[in-house]
């Protein structure tokens, strides 16, 4: 017997390097990347799309970083607010479904089993969770992507 769910893991790209784009105008295309500024042997939390696309890596030591992109901005993190904007994603997922399960600060998974049926498809209401997703986090982090993973199937074992 086949019970199939629709479970979406939701990760949130770049998610600490887009809270600080939002935050800081200026940067918007700029390569960036979130770590000790002041340390050069601190590593690499985070890099948005474009210091990614320059070689960029997450874990890198900041001075190979910017060998690698000399333009590169390290923004120190801000971990609390990170938690904040992590939180107001959390609510907004669970004002769709309470099967909300955090894997991490920027990834979750959702259960849109018992709700799907008001949608006309999972790939319908994934862009609807961007969609209240960005408008309501548009003064918080205005340049934060998502992308979704949905149909996820169990198989009872007997």
């Amino acid at each position: 017997m086949t019970t199939e769910r629709t479970i979406y893991l939701i990760d949130c790209q770049s998610f600490y390097a887009s809270c600080e784009k939002s935050a800081h105008p200026e940067l918007k295309h700029k390569p960036v990347a979130v770590g000790d500024p002041d340390r050069p042997s601190g590593i690499i939390l985070a890099a948005c799309p474009i210091a990614k696309s320059q070689g960029v890596t997450t874990a890198e030591r900041a001075s190979t970083a910017r060998a690698k992109c000399p333009e590169l901005v390290v923004v120190r993190p801000r971990m609390q607010r990170y938690i904040e904007i992590s939180l107001l994603i959390t609510r907004i997922f669970e004002s769709y479904t309470d099967l909300v399960e955090p894997y991490s600060i920027d990834e979750q998974f959702l259960d849109v089993t018992a709700v799907l049926h008001n949608y006309e498809s999972a790939d319908a209401l994934a862009k609807i969770l961007q969609e209240e997703v960005l408008l309501a986090k548009s003064t918080h982090c205005s340049w934060l992507y998502l992308s979704f993973a949905s149909r996820i199937c169990f198989r009872n074992v007997n």
